[in-house]
């Protein structure tokens, strides 16, 4: 049985990652050995948030600027800055994170169902863009509020 998604929220993460990996830069430069089983090499995270103090931890390490090389970056605009307020007896925030510091992956919670006792989140993780020649400090987020459900989650790729 499909959840309804109330809302949903997309931008950067700090996940404190700042190492690049060596083969992830394979593509920009001949001297670096590409892996040989072509695999894509990153990492994801999944949060399941019931409470506001969780929530507002989650929150903290969303950038207040945009990540612009500039010397002043505008703000960020992201509207889960603006810290929303949700019923946590009534819902939840589901969110994934993925990051790989060579590049951005974008990420996405198509949609969540109901199945023998469990909620299954359906996620979707976008092939890695291009090869950036600076380490990317931030991973790329999706959030979504959804009715709470107390049993087993599961997130499930696409």
């Amino acid at each position: 049985m499909p959840v309804s998604i109330i809302r949903k929220f997309r931008g950067l993460y700090n996940t404190g990652k700042s190492q690049p990996d060596p083969q992830g830069l394979a593509s920009l430069f001949d001297c670096i050995r590409p892996r040989p089983d072509d695999r894509v090499r990153y990492s994801t995270a999944e949060y399941v948030i019931r409470d506001k103090g969780s929530l507002d931890n989650f929150i903290d390490r969303v950038p207040t600027r945009k990540m612009q090389h500039v010397p002043s970056p505008a703000p960020n605009d992201d509207p889960i800055l603006q810290r929303p307020q949700i019923d946590f007896e009534n819902h939840m925030v589901l969110a994934i994170v993925s990051h790989e510091p060579n590049r951005f992956i974008e990420v996405d919670i198509e949609g969540a169902e109901l199945m023998s006792g469990n909620m299954r989140v359906l996620c979707r993780y976008s092939e890695p863009g291009p090869v950036q020649q600076k380490i990317i400090p931030y991973g790329c987020y999706c959030a979504v509020i959804v009715r709470r459900f107390d049993g087993g989650l599961v997130f499930t790729r696409l």
